[in-house]
């Protein structure tokens, strides 16, 4: 999945982005929230940055995650823009630097854009491995909507007893409720 993904054509990594935001504004999930934690797209992934930007000037509040290795936890950081500080942080994901993060409470969150390698219709989720996400999401109730390449959406993943499901999965080609 990560090959098929990195094989994509940049110009269309970004036009299945766009109509992957589109998909996202016009859900449920994302017009009834407030408080909205995006992952910090990689390069390869379904690019959230355009839907960060968007999600501001809506007037959205816009949250960031920072992975703490030590603890082994997700948090977060509200963004107020894209144009402050980022860092690389663990595993090379970009990160509000530690001069401007402020870290919150993940009670307030509305909705949670979740990233992956690979979905099940069902909900099922594969992550990158660390179970950063599936430790968050497992104590925090908010939606959980996938943002993914259709390709990346299987009719089924495996799944362990720790591994938390999403309740949407938004594609540039379909939504699928979980």
């Amino acid at each position: 999945m990560l090959k098929a993904r990195s094989a994509l054509d940049p110009a269309d990594r970004a036009l299945k982005s766009a109509e992957i935001a589109r998909g996202l504004f016009a859900s449920p999930e994302f017009v009834d929230s407030n408080d909205v934690l995006f992952y910090l797209s990689t390069e390869t992934e379904a690019q959230t940055e355009e839907m960060i930007r968007c999600s501001i000037g809506l007037g959205k509040n816009v949250y960031a995650p920072l992975v703490d290795k030590e603890t082994g936890e997700l948090k977060i950081s509200r963004i107020p823009d894209l144009d402050i500080p980022f860092v690389r942080g663990a595993f090379g994901i970009q990160e509000p630097a530690g001069s401007v993060a402020k870290i919150c409470s993940p009670s307030v969150l509305d909705l949670i854009v979740v990233p992956g390698v690979a979905f099940g219709v069902d909900g099922g989720r594969i992550g990158y491995g660390g179970g950063y996400y599936d430790r968050f999401l497992e104590r925090h109730k908010a939606q959980r909507v996938a943002v993914a390449f259709d390709f990346q959406v299987l009719e089924t993943v495996p799944q362990n007893r720790r591994d938390s499901r999403v309740n949407k999965i938004i594609t540039e080609k379909r939504t699928i409720d979980c």
